[in-house]
């Protein structure tokens, strides 16, 4: 308060003095104008500047000692909350059409194919199935994540945006929507966020090659351009942390490939690894 009440008495002074140079040199009126508009940068500047300080002050206050301890401690062993059905887990019946069915039924072992190739990641399913986003309600599966011992953030699958196919068509034109909600990824190594989010549009997207090397190809891109959009907001806005937004949209053609082949091989990963990594 005492330094806003200093600043404005220097700036009256200032005018004050101006005004009184113009009456003795005949000072024309549009150079006073001037110099009180170059004034008026200035002080505005000054005002900037001493925001921006501010703002990176309270954000060095914030102390993520904790979060940090959680990040590099032992893993989270997933528990899982499967939901039998889709009503089960709270979804509204008048909600569900036969597509949802689908889908909830091919990606019951979704977070098991995922903790099998992500070392320090735990995908943990919850009996939940409403559906939170931003195209209005909808239902589906929903898991939190863990990076080591910290919850980070949240995924949830539902069907492909405009997807509500009657359900023999719906069959041969599979598409379901995966949305990935992290927070705290500042502090995570790229290759293990790069891991996370390629292993997703791995097994969501479309095999459109026998050895899969263009299928590799287009996630390693998906990956490499989400997580340079969110380090670009970061360096742009510091002061806010951004949340790791992250969506991608696509037939599944892997994930069901796996899935198909742990079926005819009588493997239910949920019995067999409990959901989580392999122990043979």
């Amino acid at each position: 308060m005492i330094k806003k009440l200093g600043m404005w008495i220097a700036i009256v002074i200032a005018i004050g003095v101006l005004s009184a140079v113009q009456e003795r040199l005949s000072v024309p009126n549009y150079i006073v104008g001037l110099a009180i508009l170059g004034l008026g940068v200035i002080v505005f500047s000054f005002k900037v500047d001493s925001r921006l300080r501010a703002l990176e002050e309270w954000g060095s206050r914030k102390d993520y000692s904790g979060i940090i301890k959680q990040l590099k401690g032992e893993r989270h062993k997933p528990r899982h909350q499967q939901p039998e059905s889709l009503e089960a887990g709270g979804a509204v019946a008048s909600g569900i059409e036969p597509a949802h069915h689908i889908v909830f039924e091919d990606f019951r072992w979704f977070a098991a194919v995922l903790n099998l190739h992500l070392p320090a990641w735990a995908i943990e399913e919850l009996n939940d199935t409403h559906f939170r986003g931003d195209h209005g309600p909808a239902v589906g599966r929903r898991y939190n994540v863990w990076y080591n011992a910290c919850q980070v953030g949240t995924m949830q699958v539902t069907i492909g945006i405009g997807r509500l196919l009657e359900r023999e068509r719906f069959k041969g034109e599979r598409s379901a929507r995966v949305e990935l909600d992290l927070t705290y990824l500042r502090f995570i190594p790229y290759r293990d966020a790069r891991g996370l989010v390629y292993q997703i549009a791995l097994l969501i997207g479309a095999s459109d090659s026998e050895d899969g090397e263009v299928s590799r190809t287009k996630a390693a891109a998906t990956a490499a351009d989400a997580l340079g959009g969110h380090l670009w907001e970061a360096v742009r806005a510091p002061e806010f942390g951004p949340s790791f937004d992250f969506y991608v949209d696509g037939p599944y053609d892997l994930l069901k490939s796996v899935v198909d082949d742990w079926k005819k091989q009588g493997i239910d990963p949920m019995v067999k690894w409990g959901g989580d990594r392999k122990r043979d």
